[in-house]
């Protein structure tokens, strides 16, 4: 008795998450259809002056940050897949973060010390190191007795 009640509070929650998840998914659609708006938007001005009004340097940082969302969301959806977080999969928009940082900088030419530019490097180097070592190290798949 107490472990058919047990069992029936399982799929209860497992509904419920399955619901939230589900809203999750279509918000994150909607986050991502209008951030792909927001990177469009500029082609009207594009069409309307010839080029007079459009900041390209802001267009690809637009265009880089959308990437970024993407990444994230991914990583999100993997996480919800999967029911756990996986290391490499939260590295990976951390280093395209990293990257994006790195490519406005150069495309603004905004003048950069040694100092940051080795700092950045370091930092990607150590994340390039970590996401390598939890693909290599990284547990055997298993499946949970409620999941």
């Amino acid at each position: 008795m107490v472990m058919e009640r047990k069992a029936s509070m399982l799929e209860v929650f497992d509904r419920a998450v399955d619901a939230i998840i589900n809203v999750l998914i279509i918000y994150i659609i909607f986050l991502l259809i209008a951030g792909l708006l927001k990177v469009l938007y500029p082609l009207n001005l594009l069409f309307e002056d010839y080029f007079r009004t459009i900041d390209m340097s802001r267009t690809v940082s637009d265009i880089l940050t959308f990437l970024v969302m993407i990444e994230l969301f991914r990583s999100f959806i993997e996480y919800l897949k999967v029911k756990r977080i996986r290391l490499h999969s939260m590295i990976d928009p951390a280093i395209i973060f990293i990257i994006r940082e790195l490519i406005v900088m150069l495309y603004s030419h905004a003048s950069m010390a040694a100092e940051t530019l080795i700092g950045f490097a370091i930092l990607l180097f150590a994340l390039g190191l970590v996401r390598t070592m939890a693909v290599i190290f990284s547990p055997k798949e298993e499946r949970r007795p409620w999941g």
